[in-house]
């Protein structure tokens, strides 16, 4: 399968797509949160909830993440408040909820994982019975950072007792991609040297500090791409950033008017409600706070039996879910409301359907079986935000609209191919009031980004009369 991604990097805000053998299949949007999935971070135990079984951490951010006792390695280590903690994002905040951490590091290449916490090599099936062992001793051990300062040893009875939050000795393997034992070895061992650098490093940071890798767009969406082998940007300005992030893919420039696809099109078909496919059919997408809700209407074919209608239009309706669920980046509880079946054999027909459409997806969804209201139940994990999170807010009436940051970045777009088209002129940017807030607040950053680049201010003028999603763009 060949893989590539497209970035459009817009001022303060770059906007990602996945493409598997020539169709996008995951869009991602970074605004240099900090905070994404994958992330390392030196945290602080804040409280400990053992109602809950958990722990709240700060990790910077403002609000504190959740550290469940489930996903603190080794099994028997119980943690302390005031305690220093290693900790990787398992999951962004979303849906309301808190990011939620694990102890158990995964630090990923593109043949191995080392995971701090564990023992033992997963996949080890794929290896001789007598390179198992010598590939496990590459990671047994991991460097010990030596002693914390005076200072640190006070913080807390684990730092007290000498045992400071980088000093895992425990260490497992999960074989990625099968490979000779040489291959294997070699990267298993660079990737234990650059824990080691995280935690030399990080035995001299206060917390709440990010550790790995260096908070930057590139570094974000590698974090959570699988394997890239080509990359396209838009912005030669970008390539030595993404060559960094992405060392086994080869980087290359390309305008966005020369791309396969409109990225505009593309993450308005992703936000869309609606999906539509032939003959007048169309999916319905609503999500709720529990579950995301799918339904396929059937609209009005003039043709053809009810029965064989309606499983045409739900095999169809069944490869386009998997692909509107991956894009969207749909997760949690999802029920599908198929067009009705009545008899066992259609009902089955779609479920394997859409259980084939959905076997490339990474995140490995699982269909749970037809309810009596004959819905089709699934689950995907949660591991990022959802697009429409991203980039949307519920309105009045329970419609969602774009939010004034989404508006903010759309107008700063707008306002770089204008000057693109007539460098050297002074541009002054009219919008509504919330979104004008956003320009001064959380899309600051595009706002100077923009400024540096043509080298002098853009006048930011607020309209009452204009809608949020409405702005102009004029010379000054």
């Amino acid at each position: 399968m060949r893989r590539e991604l497209l970035i459009a990097a817009g001022p303060g805000e770059w906007r990602a797509a996945l493409v598997e053998d020539g169709r996008p299949v995951e869009l991602r949007v970074e605004r240099g949160g900090g905070a994404e999935a994958g992330s390392i971070h030196l945290g602080r135990v804040l409280r400990l909830l053992p109602a809950l079984g958990a722990a709240l951490v700060e990790i910077g951010g403002g609000r504190p993440a959740f550290l469940p006792q489930s996903e603190v390695f080794p099994r028997a280590r119980r943690l302390d408040e005031g305690e220093r903690a290693v900790v990787q994002i398992r999951r962004e905040a979303q849906g309301g909820k808190a990011t939620q951490l694990t102890t158990a590091i995964a630090l990923r290449g593109r043949l191995v994982e080392l995971i701090a916490g564990r023992s033992g090599i997963i996949g080890a099936e794929a290896l001789a019975a007598e390179d198992r062992a010598p590939l496990l001793d590459t990671v047994v051990v991991a460097p010990r950072p030596g002693p914390l300062p005076a200072s640190r040893e006070r913080e807390g009875p684990a730092q007290g007792k000498g045992e400071g939050p980088f000093q895992q000795t425990r260490f497992g393997l999960r074989i990625i991609e099968p490979a000779p034992i040489g291959a294997l070895s070699a990267e298993a061992k660079a990737l234990r040297r650059l824990w080691g650098d995280i935690a030399v490093g990080g035995a001299r940071l206060e917390p709440p500090v990010r550790l790995y890798p260096a908070a930057s767009f590139a570094a974000a969406l590698a974090g959570v791409m699988p394997a890239i082998e080509h990359v396209l940007v838009d912005e030669p300005a970008i390539v030595p950033e993404i060559r960094v992030a992405f060392r086994e893919a080869a980087v290359a420039h390309m305008p966005g008017t020369e791309w396969p696809f409109d990225f505009d099109a593309l993450f308005d078909e992703a936000l869309s409600p609606t999906a539509n496919f032939a003959g007048g059919a169309s999916i319905h997408f609503e999500p709720a706070r529990t579950a995301v809700l799918i339904d396929v209407d059937s609209g009005t074919p003039e043709t053809g039996s009810p029965a064989h209608t309606a499983l045409a239009v739900n095999l169809a309706a069944a490869e386009l879910i998997a692909h509107h669920i991956r894009l969207r980046n749909l997760a949690g509880g999802i029920v599908v409301d198929f067009v009705g079946l009545d008899d066992r054999r259609s009902r089955e027909r779609v479920r394997a359907a859409l259980a084939r459409a959905l076997a490339a997806d990474p995140m490995q969804p699982q269909i749970l079986g037809w309810t009596r209201l004959g819905h089709l139940e699934l689950v995907r994990r949660r591991r990022t935000r959802p697009l429409a999170e991203a980039l949307l807010e519920p309105a009045r009436g329970g419609a969602f609209v774009k939010t004034a940051v989404t508006i903010a970045h759309e107008a700063l777009r707008a306002l770089r191919r204008e000057a693109q088209a007539q460098p050297g002129q002074a541009w002054r940017l009219t919008v509504a009031p919330d979104v004008a807030a956003a320009l001064a607040g959380e899309a600051v950053g595009g706002v100077c980004a923009i400024e540096q680049r043509l080298g002098r201010a853009i006048a930011i003028a607020t309209d009452v009369s204009l809608g949020r999603d409405r702005f102009q763009i004029g010379p000054l």
